[in-house]
């Protein structure tokens, strides 16, 4: 169901800008023609219209005659950034938590779109619809979404040579017969009812090979990148954008500035720049987020406070007592003491 205040624009433009320049679309002359602003497409933080951005893939794929492109960006390991759900799955302790976060907020990152799962005696099919367009229309943004699925099963698996048992797509086969990508052609049903990715229906179960979190610690870690991706429905700024993309690598790699800066493509002197206007830091960011986990963590679990301190990334667990002390008035000790459930 679509949030009331969430704008049906696509967002990040630079990434798509991107990977239609690594397809060597010739992007001035194509946002000349569909009357875009080049400096949209260029900014990190920029939005465009859905319907215009699907016009816009359509049209590339038609300057090219590469009638795959939708598919090849979506599979090109150098458009590994999937958004907010490349940060849900690896927040997924397996692929069926992976796909109840996809279809509940698949409308962050793909807007007008919806996603449910069907379920066959032996397999399962993700079913992908993108809302009020025909087939026809948009073949090339529903392969770009359905083939980054597949990607994703691929990652969370660590298979990069891993095929579905099917595809199915609404629109009818291209006139190329032979596709370029890392999917077998036979695997393809143009044509059908629906537009999804069938697999086996033990994949549900398979863990997720990204990383591997404390467990203890995931169930935290999952309710603050969902309480940031609930707020971006009614408040896409740069801060939240931010603290999703924290909480969600809190537990699995040291998160900087740099980090994060490469998450969202963009320098880590513009970051800094942007969060000055908006009156913030990284640091204030960070720190909050991390102390927040932290008081959950003591108070709801039995961690150690050593350990703790290491997985929020400190080098040491002084260093985590006097943030924690300074922060907060108590030692996490003593914290824990008066607070534990």
């Amino acid at each position: 169901m679509r949030h009331q205040q969430t704008p049906l624009n696509k967002n990040n433009m630079r990434r798509i800008h991107l990977a239609l320049q690594q397809l060597s679309v010739d992007t001035a002359k194509l946002y000349s023609e569909l009357g875009i602003d080049p400096q949209v497409m260029e900014d990190e933080n920029g939005k465009l219209n859905m319907l215009k951005h699907i016009e816009l893939v359509e049209r590339a794929a038609q300057q090219t005659n590469n009638d795959f492109l939708g598919m090849e960006i979506a599979l090109d390991g150098r458009n590994s950034a999937l958004g907010v759900l490349s940060y849900m799955l690896r927040n997924a302790v397996n692929i069926e938590k992976a796909l109840e976060l996809i279809q509940k907020y698949i409308m962050l990152v793909d807007p007008g779109s919806s996603t449910s799962l069907l379920h066959e005696p032996n397999e399962c099919i993700w079913v992908y619809k993108l809302l009020n367009n025909p087939p026809v229309h948009c073949s090339q943004s529903v392969e770009w979404s359905i083939f980054s699925f597949v990607r994703m099963l691929r990652l969370a698996l660590g298979d990069n040579t891993w095929q579905p048992v099917r595809i199915y797509l609404e629109h009818c086969a291209p006139a190329t017969q032979k596709c370029r990508a890392t999917i077998e052609d036979d695997n393809i049903v143009y044509g059908h009812d629906f537009s999804g990715v069938c697999f086996s229906q033990s994949l549900l179960q398979h863990t997720n090979s990204l990383h591997e979190p404390d467990q203890r610690l995931l169930a935290l870690l999952e309710s603050q990148a969902q309480l940031s991706i609930k707020k971006l429905l009614s408040n896409d700024s740069l801060a939240e954008r931010i603290r999703l993309v924290i909480s969600s690598n809190l537990g699995i790699k040291h998160v900087t500035a740099n980090t994060v800066a490469k998450e969202l493509a963009m320098s880590r002197s513009t970051l800094h720049r942007r969060l000055r206007e908006d009156g913030t830091t990284f640091h204030a960011l960070r720190e909050n987020i991390i102390i927040n986990i932290a008081k959950q963590s003591l108070s709801s679990s039995s961690i150690s406070i050593a350990e703790l301190a290491k997985t929020l990334g400190y080098s040491d667990s002084s260093s985590f007592h006097k943030a924690f002390k300074r922060l907060v008035g108590h030692r996490p000790l003593d914290y824990r003491k008066q607070y534990k459930k």
